[in-house]
């Protein structure tokens, strides 16, 4: 396990992006660059090319106390990681979060950024033990981000954890107490997304446990009042926020698994024609398309 660790942090030195352009500007106003390749309290560590080709990479120490600011570049591997966080690459996106992890309280660093990929990957995962390892990441980062917007994104990231983990009353009572606080429209669409999960959640453990609901009136009154409550809250963006995209087609999907818990397949196939139709380019259009080619319309 440590070998092929090794053989990973020693493939990402030689990945694009690892001589991409860092500036360390120094209290003095000089400056030197290079990519930023670790930290602790002393010292920053600084990865410079190697002078001659077939020579090995340089690393030279830089005081902390003499370094005014860090100008950090574009990370190609990071922004690729980002578009498309998918679990084959969980290996990948430790590794980054692994070299940038030192830099997350440090202004203008993209740490929390791939913290939070790494995270939001872990959660793809069926293991509980990655969604406990996901839960820990994100509450570091909500703890130590220098940003606050990422701090914001770490607290949503922590309560989809918690629903992971089955704590879906714990995480549904904090989600509506940001919802009502929240002036910020991202953060409150992404509470409302967060609520219409856990509604879904306790809805779909409340069916798993009343196979006959519909003929008990108290368990039908249950359904329907978290049905609808899911299908108010995901459908939010779409209907308040359409052009926030990702958000309402995210919003749109999760109605649609909301409509299928509930046997309306008709309403189901709605919704994912709405995403393919008006939110083509988003991450939901892809699974919508899938679905629709599974999903046969009622006769």
């Amino acid at each position: 396990m440590i070998a092929a660790m090794t053989r990973l942090l020693a493939a990402a030195a030689l990945l694009p992006g690892a001589f991409a352009q860092d500036t360390i500007e120094f209290n003095d106003g000089t400056m030197r660059t290079g990519r930023v390749a670790g930290a602790d309290d002393k010292v920053f560590r600084l990865r410079i090319p190697p002078p001659m080709p077939g020579q090995p990479p340089a690393t030279v120490t830089i005081n902390r106390a003499d370094v005014a600011r860090i100008v950090f570049g574009p990370d190609a591997d990071l922004e690729t990681v980002s578009k498309d966080p998918t679990i084959g690459r969980t290996a990948f996106a430790r590794v980054l979060w692994q070299r940038l992890e030192p830099f997350l309280a440090v202004p203008e660093s993209p740490a929390a950024k791939a913290g939070m990929v790494y995270g939001e990957i872990l959660l793809l995962s069926q293991d509980p033990n990655r969604h406990n390892e996901a839960l820990a990441l994100f509450q570091r980062i909500e703890a130590e981000a220098w940003d606050e917007p990422d701090r914001e994104a770490a607290t949503r990231g922590r309560l989809k954890a918690m629903l992971a983990l089955g704590r879906v009353d714990e995480a549904s009572k904090e989600a509506e107490t940001l919802a009502l606080e929240s002036e910020d429209p991202d953060l409150l669409l992404d509470t409302k997304l967060l609520l219409a999960e856990t509604r879904i959640a306790a809805l779909r453990v409340l069916l798993a446990e009343n196979p006959r609901w519909e003929e008990d009136p108290p368990v039908r009154a249950q359904h329907d009042q978290l049905l609808n409550e899911a299908l108010d809250m995901a459908l939010y963006p779409f209907l308040f926020y359409g052009t926030a995209h990702e958000r309402a087609a995210r919003g749109l999907w999760l109605a649609h698994e909301a409509y299928l818990l509930s046997d309306q397949s008709a309403a189901a196939r709605e919704v994912a024609i709405d995403i393919t139709v008006l939110y083509p380019q988003t991450r939901h259009a892809a699974p919508a398309r899938e679905a629709l080619q599974k999903e046969e319309p009622e006769s």
